[in-house]
């Protein structure tokens, strides 16, 4: 008995010493909060367009067969973006390069348990947009990934674009 009550002494003590040690460590500030609503909302410049084949890279194909910077190819350069805060959208393409939704309309954010979503109702069609970065605000720059997918079952992605903005 006075083996376990010395046992029990010692582990007490042990754990005394090793919760006065702890030190409370102070981090440094991580900046600003990210708010993707607040940083959609203004006036984008399309910097660029890139096309992922989703299963070229699901296959291990070479970088060059998985994605492609399209930009240049049919006049990405010219098209421009504006979100409003209260719920319109507009995207001005003078080139006619294809956009894959409808140019003006409205916007909402969309969460359904996983990542947040736009959704653009235009006249003619609804489609969803994904933030494929989350930047801040004071960053100036928007990424957004447009799906293409095959509804057969069970939705399969099979090339998606990722559109990167920047602020005018």
């Amino acid at each position: 008995m006075k083996k376990i009550i010395v046992a029990s002494f010692i582990c007490v003590l042990f754990a005394a010493v090793l919760i006065s040690s702890c030190k409370k460590i102070t981090y440094a500030s991580i900046g600003e909060p990210i708010s993707l609503q607040q940083n959609l909302i203004g006036n984008w410049k399309l910097d660029s367009i890139e096309q992922v084949d989703q299963n070229a890279v699901d296959k291990g194909f070479p970088a060059y067969v998985q994605k492609q910077n399209i930009t240049g190819l049919f006049g990405y350069s010219t098209v421009s973006a504006s979100f409003t805060s209260g719920g319109d959208y507009t995207f001005t393409n003078p080139d006619n390069a294809p956009l894959f939704f409808d140019a003006a309309g409205k916007w909402t954010l969309v969460e359904n348990g996983g990542p947040l979503r736009i959704k653009l109702a235009g006249a003619d069609r609804t489609d969803t947009l994904d933030f494929a970065k989350a930047y801040r605000v004071s960053d100036n720059k928007l990424a957004l990934r447009y799906n293409r997918a095959f509804y057969t079952g069970a939705k399969k992605v099979f090339v998606y674009y990722n559109f990167n903005f920047s602020k005018k």
